[in-house]
């Protein structure tokens, strides 16, 4: 169904177990998971529980409309009954944070939010706007609803907007997102370590993972 309604959609994997999830999760650091509540020998609720940082959204599917207040406990973006209603489905994943394509679509951004006015973004901070050139961001972390944005000098800065924000304004100026929680700034990039999904290593030397499912278009950007 998913890939049927909602083809903006890539499916990194499937598991039937806790133990598969938790390797899934781990490998391809997901923006979204569909959590059914019964999972083997365990509960999508146990799943959730043996995570040190839940760092996606979750929509449970489900049989059982009881557990519904549980999974509000565990911040659930959405609780879809069986059998599913293709409509419910794709307003559940409407409600997530944008995609990809849509950011790139998204409008100029305001000057409260890190306009670039040429090479140049304004950061705002508790005390108004700080400037800075582009090519002195070295990378951006999200911290929850925040961003920490790290420079050439090792100074940071935590500004009061979300990574995707930045992620829209950035990537056309030579930054890509390599993982749910880090864009960087290629041309900062110093070193490329393998693994699953590999590491990079920054000009402030600073090592950043890099999401299994973003390895190959990240190696291909980092190229050209």
């Amino acid at each position: 169904m998913i890939s049927k309604y909602c083809t903006n959609i890539f499916i990194a994997g499937e598991a039937a177990t806790i133990e598969d999830a938790v390797l899934l999760i781990n490998e391809h650091d997901p923006d979204l998971v569909f959590l059914d509540v019964e999972l083997g020998l365990g509960t999508g609720f146990d799943l959730l529980g043996q995570l040190p940082e839940i760092r996606f959204k979750t929509i449970f599917i489900t049989a059982y409309d009881h557990f519904a207040i549980k999974a509000i406990k565990w911040s659930a973006q959405d609780y879809l009954l069986k059998p599913l209603d293709p409509p419910e489905l794709i307003a559940a994943v409407n409600k997530l944070t944008l995609t990809s394509a849509q950011v790139q679509n998204l409008p100029a951004a305001k000057p409260d939010s890190g306009e670039v006015n040429g090479k140049r973004i304004g950061l705002p901070t508790m005390d108004g706007l700080v400037f800075f050139d582009i090519g002195q961001i070295v990378c951006c972390e999200a911290k929850g609803a925040y961003t920490e944005c790290s420079f050439t000098d090792n100074k940071k800065i935590l500004v009061s907007k979300p990574l995707q924000v930045y992620e829209a304004i950035l990537l056309p100026h030579g930054f890509f997102r390599v993982h749910h929680s880090f864009l960087i700034n290629l041309a900062c990039v110093k070193e490329y370590i393998r693994g699953r999904g590999g590491m990079v290593v920054m000009s402030d030397g600073s090592n950043i993972p890099v999401a299994s499912r973003k390895r190959d278009e990240f190696l291909k950007h980092l190229l050209h």
